[in-house]
């Protein structure tokens, strides 16, 4: 697996990578023998530490946990669990549908799953605005699924991940979804969707 740690605005130690490494590792693979990629962020707001764990099992499979907590150890271990379960609900549901589109989609497109540190900042230089580029803290392949829009529904909640872009089935054309604020489900389609899905 393709491991990277990143502190923000704190120092990430030799001993708590290598122990998160492990640790990850080891929890996945009870689920999953082979998985791809894994990217763990490490910050500190205040007395807790703050920590986000994206798994890719694939590259059409993404999770996503986080937790906080007095010490990175201890939200670090908090996040673990919350992903345990997450694997086990997609364990659980790969085994009562073998034959479950969501793993087994045809016409996937290559695409870059980037993580960044921020966005970028306009920086007044002699009268004129510059965009300072966003820190890059990874760059990973992935693919991008034609899915009906339930479909895509059910992996954004599978994968507790906060937004998800796919092709449209009914037209192949990309489209968006995502969590909003107020808890509902945000939608884009770009082509417009003539006749609306039941969800």
């Amino acid at each position: 697996m393709n491991f990277k740690i990143f502190g923000k605005q704190v120092n990430v130690g030799q001993i708590f990578s290598k122990y998160a490494e492990e640790t990850l590792l080891k929890s996945v693979q009870k689920y999953f023998p082979n998985p791809v990629s894994s990217i763990v962020t490490l910050s500190k707001k205040s007395k807790f530490f703050y920590i986000i764990i994206v798994l890719h099992i694939s590259k059409k499979m993404e999770f996503t946990a986080q937790s906080n907590g007095e010490t990175a150890k201890l939200a670090f271990n908090d996040a673990i669990e919350k992903l345990n379960k997450q694997l086990r609900r997609y364990k659980r549901k790969i085994k009562n549908h073998k034959n479950n589109e969501l793993t087994n989609k045809t016409n996937p497109l290559n695409a870059q799953f980037h993580i960044i540190n921020e966005s970028p900042k306009l920086i007044k230089n002699e009268g004129k605005e510059i965009k300072d580029e966003p820190l890059v803290f990874a760059e990973l392949d992935t693919e991008i699924e034609e899915l009906t829009v339930v479909e895509a529904l059910e992996k954004l909640k599978l994968g507790n991940i906060s937004a998800l872009m796919f092709r449209n089935k009914k037209h192949s054309g990309l489209n968006m979804i995502y969590k909003r604020e107020d808890g509902l489900i945000g939608w884009v389609d770009p082509r417009g969707n003539r006749n609306s899905a039941t969800i």
